[in-house]
């Protein structure tokens, strides 16, 4: 079986980082390999408070889990300081060739940070330049590069001075843009927008699905703009059968629900993971 590494926060709840990533592997016939970045104190009501994980810790598990291990594909979620950054940037020197997808996250859905200031400058100067694709939110975007990103417009603009700083392509998520979410990819080339409804719900672990689904599919094979296309079929599915653990907080979600494993996890199987791009992309559009 093929493996996929996810460095990101462990989120006892089930509902983001490394859990909620190798959910999204499994399903997808990857083998998931989790290295924790921190412990997460949270529940369905929010983050309240973050332990990171020592530099000794960090670097011995990340050493262990992966050893000898050929890796086909990293997926990157919290990296709590200075530390995980240049830890996780010396793994990937070393692993060459496989696709990456960094998750920037800088705070919670609440706004409990979850990186120094000292971790986030790191992670611009020395892990942009080895990611294949970058996939910030607006607020994420805007911290990056100093851009109010609260429009289209504005997003593409961010876009551009993100992928100056060194990743293969950005993704910038548009929930947080005014009107109908608008995700925005940028290659260097040309964008590629994907417009949907906003959804009624606050789903818990959204940034960790998309970025952990995009991984997969480029693991799989699919050029990047196949993979983005497919990645947005496939969180729609999945966002329709989010669910509540109790009984007024974030809503959750799992590949393991009986529509999503068929619709996704299986359609890989059958395609047999070499790039077939997906049968209905969605609404697009193209800039060059």
């Amino acid at each position: 079986m093929k493996n996929l590494v996810s460095i990101a926060g462990f989120d006892a709840s089930s509902g983001a980082g490394v859990v909620r990533d190798v959910d999204t592997f499994f399903s997808f016939g990857f083998h998931g390999i989790a290295v924790p970045t921190c412990t997460v104190v949270q529940g369905p009501g929010g983050v309240e408070r973050v332990e990171p994980s020592s530099e000794d810790l960090f670097r011995d598990v990340l050493r262990a889990a992966t050893a000898g291990i050929p890796v086909k594909g990293v997926k990157i979620g919290v990296l709590c300081d200075e530390s995980h950054v240049r830890a996780t940037a010396s793994f990937l020197a070393k692993r060459r060739g496989a696709p990456v997808v960094l998750d920037p996250v800088f705070a919670a859905k609440n706004g409990v940070p979850l990186i120094t200031d000292e971790g986030r400058a790191a992670c611009i100067d020395v892990l942009f330049e080895k990611v294949t694709v970058i996939t910030p939110n607006a607020e994420e975007a805007s911290a990056i590069t100093g851009i109010k990103v609260g429009t289209v417009k504005a997003a593409r603009k961010a876009a551009e001075k993100i992928r100056s700083l060194g990743p293969g392509a950005v993704v910038i998520k548009g929930g947080h843009l005014e009107g109908d979410p608008v995700d925005v990819l940028f290659d260097g080339r040309e964008y590629l927008l994907y417009r949907k409804a906003r959804f009624p719900r606050s789903i818990h672990g959204t940034g960790c699905s998309f970025s952990s689904a995009l991984a997969c599919f480029l693991a799989a094979g699919y050029p990047l703009s196949h993979a983005f296309m497919a990645t947005q079929g496939y969180l729609e599915r999945l966002f329709e059968s989010s669910y509540r653990i109790d009984r007024k907080g974030h809503f959750y979600v799992s590949s393991a629900t009986e529509r999503n494993f068929d619709t996704a996890g299986q359609r890989m199987k059958i395609q047999g993971a070499h790039g077939k791009p997906p049968e209905d992309p969605g609404p697009l559009r193209i800039w060059r």
